[in-house]
């Protein structure tokens, strides 16, 4: 019985031992994981797999250490682990209520969710974190948890809800006197003005943010790299993509200070979109490369796919379409629609571009699904990437087609954009009005003996804000009206030439169809002595028809800008010794001399597209030949002018009058037009010879020769 009683008290003395060890062994994780500065959170993560592992831990010392845990695993970027985590950390909850750490475990799950993307579920678990927040009353999480709720409710594009939250999550910063909860309800504000595109207003609360930053001691280097990637958004909104890049450099460096690798790659797969803007294809792939990289190191699936559509884009921009498709197909494979629809839908307009080159009849059949997108910006380019798939197919009425329709939408993208900015300053002042109307709420509870001077106060603001409100409306519709009145002169303009446009080509098409029809009748009705002359007539005929829509298509594509160029640097020497060689066929009558002098030295360059120069050749000397009574001259010359090429273009008699020299680079203009109809012309070779020019930033013109004919004289700058 002694023996007994001895063994129960020493067993009793050793589970005490066990339960102090522990509580001890917590005491110094809560310690070190609550510590100020930087942690070691991979040694904080060993600490907790042992004390999760300690059967004699509390039920709420196991909490404790499955929240922290959770966030540990979040801050080092393992989102499988810390997903697994939160599952562990919920069912504990459920069998431990605790709404402190309700709130805490919803706050995680959201900023997790945020992190893969997941804004659905980012914006669900911040909800009900602010709810656990106000039972609890613990204002710093709310200030904390709206600010996180502001800016996943802004990529939905929800902007008034947005700043409603941002307001909210201010207020509560400034009610407890804490600095950098208001730094970063701050960033927040600037990135929801620039979401909605009130870039002004966004570059003055940064530029605050960033007074505010350097102002205060212990300043965070987290919401320091928040604002320049703040600030590099909105300079990517305004087109300033070095500007961009500068400040994502700077964001990346605070990243690499603080170890954080999942956004060091997202600030380099910005950077490399930057690069795609500006045409540095070279700079873009490094910098998507290093993305890839730190994104592989975190496992982070996701943002490892959108790497692979931006290696896809840059192949695009490199006309390497079959690896862009690859790429492309690669990265959607991987990433789930539902997720992030607008994200999901710009990589399969990317995929529609790539395959309008080489598979077309798939381009088609993907980009008219998409079709039905309520982002015009993407419906442009469907529609552009819609023409180029018929101008493969040989479609050329339905590539026009869409090029029209491409035009109208970036006419009405314009609008819309001016139309975005008025409701902009619309919301903000709305916005400023609600908020003057909480303070007087606010200043009439806190100071009952002030309620005569608060509503003066009150009221002449609201009295400013009616008389600039009146202002800003007159002020609009007064530019309004000059817009409409500027677009109807356009309109009148636009619908002037496009009814002579089509005039002109009815006209060009009459007489070649009057004939084709003619001539078939013939066939038809046996009334034709020679059959095989007939058709040889048709054959001719159907050639013009065929070259006046080619023309005509080229032209369309110059005037919407789709018409491409490649560019290369050339020796200008042997660049025009070529384009003379070419043209030799051509040229090859024994009734007309041809001259040809080169005075450009061998050290001269010049960036050009050689086929569309040689295009250019072919055209002059066709016309050349076709205009020069025989026997005549026609001599080319080329020499250097300041920082220019220049090449003449001289033909002997006949000349052309004074008032059509000035013409003869409008379209379907023609000085002998029964003449040029039987020499096949089209009447648009001058025109399309000027918008080759144009695009490689030269000039052409015609003038009187001394030989008795014409000069077409271009110039092309000297490469520095």
């Amino acid at each position: 019985m002694f023996k007994l009683l001895i063994s129960t008290c020493l067993f009793s003395l050793s589970i005490a031992s066990f339960d102090t060890q522990s509580s001890e062994h917590f005491e110094q994780y809560k310690s070190q994981a609550e510590a100020k500065g930087r942690k070691d959170r991979h040694a904080l993560l060993e600490q907790a797999y042992t004390l999760l592992a300690d059967p004699n831990l509390t039920a709420e010392q196991r909490t404790y250490v499955l929240h922290r845990s959770a966030l540990h695993f979040v801050r080092t970027n393992q989102f499988s682990k810390a997903a697994a985590r939160l599952e562990e950390f919920s069912a504990h909850l459920a069998q431990f209520p605790n709404t402190v750490f309700l709130g805490k475990y919803h706050w995680v799950a959201g900023d997790l969710a945020v992190l893969v993307g997941n804004s659905k579920d980012a914006k669900y678990h911040f909800e009900q974190a602010i709810s656990q927040f106000s039972q609890t009353k613990d204002v710093r999480m709310q200030s904390h948890t709206h600010r996180m709720l502001a800016n996943v409710l802004s990529e939905q594009r929800d902007y008034f809800q947005a700043l409603s939250h941002v307001f909210q999550a201010k207020d509560k910063a400034n009610r407890i006197n804490n600095v950098h909860l208001f730094s970063a309800a701050l960033s927040t504000e600037a990135r929801i003005y620039r979401d909605f595109n009130q870039f002004d207003k966004a570059l003055d609360v940064l530029n605050q943010q960033l007074e505010f930053q350097t102002g205060q001691p212990n300043v965070s280097l987290t919401h320091i790299s928040s604002t320049y990637y703040s600030l590099a958004r909105i300079y990517e909104k305004l087109f300033d993509h070095p500007a961009a890049i500068d400040a994502l450099n700077k964001a990346y460096d605070i990243d690499t200070k603080l170890d954080d690798k999942n956004y060091m790659g997202v600030a380099k797969l910005h950077i490399a979109e930057q690069y795609i803007a500006l045409k540095d294809l070279a700079a873009a792939r490094k910098a998507i490369n290093e993305a890839s990289t730190l994104f592989e190191q975190v496992e982070n699936a996701k943002n490892i796919a959108k790497t692979n559509a931006i290696k896809g884009q840059i192949a695009l921009a490199d006309n390497n379409y079959t690896k862009a498709i690859k790429l492309i197909t690669q990265s959607l494979a991987q990433l789930n629609e539902q997720d992030n629809v607008s994200v999901f839908k710009r990589y399969q307009v990317y995929l529609g571009q790539a395959l309008a080159h080489v598979r077309p009849k798939e381009a088609i059949e993907l980009l008219l699904k998409l079709h039905d997108t309520t982002n015009n910006e993407v419906n442009l380019q469907i529609l552009q990437s819609l023409a180029v798939a018929h101008k493969y197919l040989g479609e050329f009425e339905q590539a026009l087609s869409y090029q029209e329709r491409a035009f109208t939408m970036k006419t009405q993208i314009d609008k819309i954009a001016i139309s975005t900015r008025l409701e902009a300053k619309k919301l903000n002042s709305e916005i400023g009005l609600k908020r003057l109307e909480v303070n007087e709420l606010q200043a009439g509870l806190a100071k009952q003996q002030e309620d005569t001077k608060t509503r003066t106060v009150v009221l002449a603001a609201a009295i400013i804000v009616l008389i600039n409100f009146i202002l800003l409306f007159y002020l609009y519709h007064l530019k309004r009206r000059r817009v409409m009145e500027k677009e109807a002169e356009l309109l009148s303009q636009s619908l002037s030439l496009k009814q002579q446009l089509l005039a002109d080509v009815s006209h060009e098409l009459r007489t070649p169809l009057t004939v084709l029809k003619l001539n078939i009748e013939a066939l038809e009705y046996n009334l034709t002595e020679d059959p095989k002359t007939t058709y040889q007539v048709l054959q001719r005929r159907l050639d013009m028809l065929n070259t006046l829509i080619a023309d005509i298509y080229e032209l369309a594509q110059a005037d919407t800008n789709n018409l491409r160029l490649e560019f290369e640097t050339c020796q200008a020497r042997s660049l025009f010794d070529d384009l003379a060689v070419a043209i030799a066929p051509i040229l090859d009558n024994s009734d007309i001399n041809v001259v040809y002098v080169n005075q450009l030295p061998d050290s001269l360059h010049i960036d050009c597209d050689t086929s569309r120069l040689n295009q250019v050749f072919n055209n002059l000397a066709r016309n050349s030949v076709h205009y020069t009574d025989q026997p005549g001259e026609i001599k080319i010359s080329v020499f250097q002018q300041q920082q220019t090429v220049v090449c003449h273009f001289e033909d002997s008699a006949p000349g052309v009058s004074t008032e059509a020299l000035g013409k003869l680079f409008d379209r379907l203009y023609r000085c002998d037009k029964s003449r040029s109809r039987d020499l096949g012309g089209s009447g648009l070779g001058l025109s399309i010879c000027e918008k080759i020019i144009e695009l490689h930033q030269g000039s052409i013109e015609a003038k009187h020769s001394e030989l008795g004919g014409i000069i077409i004289q271009f110039t092309l700058p000297i490469k520095a």
